[in-house]
């Protein structure tokens, strides 16, 4: 009995800790939250300036196309260097509807808890307006997704709080009980402030008591600049610490390594900058990170000298050019190369290669190729480190194999044997192929999205990149319509009418289905429309279409009222009152659900999933009584309605 219950404990704990078939990746991840549960923790730097969307419009002229990475974007402001940032977060259609932010979070939050990281560390940069508000989402979205993915708070002392200090512990007071955030494992806040040092430590010191005070007990990791000029100063105060870290490769490999190896740490845990690049348009500087090696070279740093934490500088500052974010001109390498590490410094050995892959890393011009002056006015890049002009092919081989890079019918490759290896040629001018092959066979191949080219208006020294498995590869076409699948409740019953599924009318004609009272909608219940099409012809007057819901005597009526093929509304009348727009137009398509809901007391009106007005049936009466109409001023105009179902229904 003892070796039976002994081979289930050990195959239990075995099951526990399996990886995880990860295809699109040449690895096999073991389970996210078994890697958030190791000591070693790794948390993306969240620069909420670059959401995955600033308006929900159409990336074609939203406005990271036309503030952002145009040079007349923002008034002109960015001519001088040609645009604010190189690329953006891989856009999406619109969602057209009211919580597209809140979905949009929740997708950043699922795909870095997915490369099994430990969570965001947020850049606290104001303590009011959109970057609070946006932090406060995140919030709600990290509580939602749960599965041990946290945020590690982290007040910039070079924004508000540089000519505001005192506004940093009551903001922090306004947050510190939420669970999404990152504790120890005694249940201390931990919070690492961006370049701590901007305060001296007896203000931080004063700043811990005034939190303890307040019931707040916090751990504090301060993050410098330059760690060995600061940490002796603040090692009483602190458990940990951070560095904003490089650049350039070359600063990497030499003295940032030399003074992980010289300096005292004083037995503090140290949170090691992990960098992909450093492309800062409007400052006119970039760092020399070799294609993807200074990526890899501070990962391995970390590994090397022991480093307890990591932090990914960044996940989504654009305007530093430092994400790893899936992005249109680095698409999945970055974030890809996160997972791999991830595994890799948390489990302390690299993962075994299970599938082929290939990743590309170029610019898209030489460093000194030249520019229009008459263009970009502010003068040229700086580099910082000793400019590299490359190609660089990086294989995932599972087995020995070769690389090859094809540029103007040329041929260029290398044999490797099992593992993960980088290639590299000049660049040249033209667009690269890129290929693995084994015992003759062309196992992946893929062609480079970018153009080199000889000279630009405007010097682009951002890295580009793409690449993954030839098992799951993940080909970005351009931006795609993400939809949120409708929720229901118990069906109660199908509901028609004479003449379903059309209803039509015109001036001098009009139409209502009023259901000869057969359809009342119960309390805690909804009348669902299944809109198939929508038509209207307005030429010289108005034309209404409702979808109501009215009293008995049918003096109040409230009406979701499709204006256009695009656009809705909801208006009202009631005694005193006979026309009122409730709620102003909103942006839907066709086909379309509208819902009208009655629960707690009120009328609810949904578009989708989604509440988009309500009114409180205590000072209206109870408005049970579904209808629909359609009329227009004119006798040449009118308008039509199809469905596909008429539903009542539970709620969800």
């Amino acid at each position: 009995m003892k070796r039976l219950l002994l081979a289930a404990l050990l195959t239990f704990a075995a099951g526990s800790f399996a990886a995880e078939a990860t295809p699109q990746w040449p690895f096999d991840r073991r389970a996210p939250e078994e890697l958030r549960k190791m000591e070693r923790k790794v948390f993306a730097h969240y620069f909420s300036q670059f959401p995955v969307s600033i308006d929900d419009g159409n990336p074609d002229g939203d406005y990271y196309a036309k503030g952002y990475l145009s040079p007349d974007g923002e008034n002109g402001i960015h001519r001088p260097y040609g645009r604010f940032i190189n690329q953006r977060p891989l856009p999406r259609l619109p969602r057209l509807v009211p919580d597209w932010h809140e979905l949009d979070v929740y997708d950043e939050v699922r795909m870095a808890a997915e490369t099994g990281m430990d969570g965001f560390a947020y850049n606290i940069l104001t303590t009011t307006g959109s970057h609070w508000k946006r932090l406060l989402t995140l919030m709600n979205q990290v509580n939602k997704y749960g599965k041990g993915f946290k945020i590690l708070i982290m007040p910039d002392m070079t924004a508000e709080f540089s000519e505001h200090p005192e506004r940093m512990v009551p903001a922090l007071l306004k947050i510190a009980g939420d669970p999404s955030l990152y504790r120890d494992g005694s249940g201390k806040l931990v919070i690492a402030p961006y370049n701590a040092y901007a305060q001296p430590p007896q203000w931080w010191k004063e700043r811990l008591a005034e939190l303890k005070s307040h019931g707040v007990d916090v751990v504090f990791m301060p993050g410098f600049q330059g760690w060995w000029k600061y940490l002796k100063d603040y090692r009483e105060l602190c458990w940990g610490f951070f560095d904003w870290g490089t650049s350039a490769l070359d600063e990497q490999l030499g003295w940032r390594r030399q003074a992980l190896r010289e300096t005292d740490r004083y037995g503090k845990v140290f949170m090691a900058p992990v960098r992909p690049q450093d492309c800062r348009p409007r400052a006119g500087m970039a760092g020399e990170a070799h294609n993807s090696e200074l990526f890899r070279a501070m990962w391995q740093t970390a590994i090397d000298y022991n480093a307890g934490w990591v932090q990914l500088v960044t996940w989504s500052d654009y305007s530093e050019g430092t994400e790893i974010a899936p992005s249109t001109g680095t698409r999945w390498a970055f974030y890809d190369l996160t997972a791999y590490y991830t595994s890799y410094f948390k489990t302390g050995k690299p993962p075994k290669i299970e599938r082929d892959a290939i990743y590309w890393f170029h610019r898209r011009q030489h460093t000194d190729a030249p520019y229009d002056k008459t263009q970009q006015t502010r003068g040229p890049f700086r580099i910082v480190g000793t400019p590299h002009n490359e190609i660089e092919l990086l294989g995932f081989l599972k087995a020995p194999g070769t690389l090859r890079i094809t540029l103007n019918g040329k041929v260029h490759e290398q044999a490797f044997p099992a593992g993960m290896h980088s290639f590299k040629i000049p660049l040249e001018c033209g667009r690269p192929e890129f290929s693995l092959i084994r015992d003759g066979r062309e196992l992946i191949r893929l062609t480079g999205h970018q153009e080199i080219v000889r000279s630009n208006p405007y010097q682009d020294m951002l890295y580009y990149a793409d690449g993954g498995t030839a098992e799951a590869p993940r080909i970005w076409t351009g931006p795609e319509k993400k939809t949120v699948a409708p929720e229901f409740g118990k069906l109660i019953r199908q509901v028609s009418f004479p003449g379903f599924p059309l209803v039509s009318g015109k001036g001098g004609k009009p139409r209502e289905v009023g259901f000869g009272g057969s359809f009342r909608i119960p309390d805690e219940s909804e009348a669902v429309f299944h809109v198939r099409r929508m038509d209207v012809k307005a030429d010289h007057g108005w034309v209404a279409l409702f979808l109501s819901a009215a009293t008995t005597d049918g003096r109040s009526r409230f009406n979701l009222t499709p204006r256009t093929a695009k656009q809705t509304y909801i208006s009202g009348s009631h005694p005193g009152t006979p026309f009122r727009v409730v709620r102003d137009n909103f942006q839907v398509e066709y086909p379309a659900i509208y819902r009208l809901r009655r629960t707690g007391g009120k009328l609810q009106f949904l578009y989708g999933n989604y509440v988009v007005a309500e009114v409180d049936e205590k000072e209206y009466g109870k408005l049970d009584r579904p209808s629909i109409s359609i009329s227009a001023e004119k006798p040449e105009d009118g308008g039509l309605l199809e469905f596909s179902a008429i539903e009542l229904r539970r709620l969800p």
